[in-house]
């Protein structure tokens, strides 16, 4: 054996021994492993997943919680639909999407639950260079546009928004790229511009501004009142100037983000995990600038999927629910 292969072939054998006595310490803790899926790391929900995990395992007995990258929410009703993780972030319409089983899905995923309803708003941010030529959202016509990851959950929400203005994805070049990436290839002059679908203000966009100047393209008022009507998870809302330091605000259109869980998890860990964060909300606000917000009433606004039973069971002991 070549010693290069030996020593590949013993790292795994390490690495794999480590793994096994995680687990082994965890089962003889009788501790319950739950994942979290986040979103990627350039993301706001990557940091949220993070101080949620955190904050599970401190004030949840029994339980322990690992939070894994993915590249958003679609993956993220795929991957809690198919038991792969137990509690996931998406866009509220994406959810139900999931749980309905229309596009982007297959298949109805009926395990979705959940857990907060909306714990804050993901805004179309469309960035371009400051001596762009574009300046409204619809001039992306004929441009090459990143609008995210592959399986981003905004992504069907961009087809709508941009099909209000006339816009399919073939009028334009779409580009499938993690936020960090996509801000590297426009300030590359690689890109016309680049989408955050995210809570302002996105981490990835803070750091392009440090050495790059952009704007933010507005949507028209039209479009944002046709989407408004046409759909009932849209709002009208602004990218507030303070949040990158812009002349203005920038007029756009936001839906709300949704918490959900595994239905198969047990009532009282899903009560436990409610309680935690709920009952400790000033520690939850401090995970990102875009939940520092959040109110407890809004973790039982306007439901998609059903709530679990361990979720619905708090809110009705602190009287959020009847």
């Amino acid at each position: 054996m070549s010693p290069p292969n030996f020593m590949k072939r013993q790292l795994v054998k390490i690495v794999l021994a480590a793994v096994t006595l995680l687990l082994f310490g965890a089962c003889e803790r009788g501790e319950t492993l739950l994942s979290i899926a986040a979103g990627s790391t350039g993301g706001t929900w990557h940091p949220i997943g993070g101080v949620m995990g955190s904050m599970i395992n401190e004030y949840v007995a029994g339980v322990r919680v690992n939070v894994e990258s993915t590249d958003g929410g679609v993956e993220n009703v795929r991957l809690l639909g198919t038991a792969q993780v137990d509690i996931a972030m998406c866009i509220a319409a994406t959810a139900l999407n999931g749980y309905q089983g229309v596009a982007p899905y297959r298949q109805p995923f009926n395990n979705l639950r959940t857990l907060i309803s909306n714990f804050q708003l993901g805004y179309l941010q469309m960035a371009v260079l400051e001596t762009s030529p574009l300046r409204s959202a619809e001039d992306i016509q004929g441009k090459r546009v990143a609008i995210g990851p592959p399986g981003h959950g905004s992504i069907p929400r961009q087809k709508e928004i941009y099909q209000e203005m006339g816009i399919s994805f073939e009028d334009f070049t779409p580009i499938y790229l993690p936020f960090r990436e996509a801000l590297q290839s426009l300030g590359d002059h690689r890109l016309d511009a680049a989408v955050m679908y995210q809570s302002p203000p996105a981490p990835a966009l803070i750091e392009f501004g440090v050495t790059h100047q952009f704007r933010l393209l507005p949507v028209a008022q039209h479009y944002r009142e046709r989407l408004e009507r046409q759909y009932p998870y849209f709002v009208s809302t602004v990218i507030p100037k303070e949040a990158y330091g812009l002349d203005s605000d920038i007029p756009t259109v936001a839906t709300g983000n949704v918490i959900l869980v595994r239905e198969g998890l047990s009532e009282e860990v899903v009560y436990q995990i409610t309680r935690a964060i709920l009952d400790h909300v000033d520690e939850f606000r401090s995970a990102h600038p875009t939940v520092q917000n959040f109110q407890p009433e809004m973790a039982v606004l306007g439901p998609i999927v059903p709530y679990h039973p361990g979720a619905e069971r708090y809110y009705k002991e602190v009287g959020l629910l009847k």
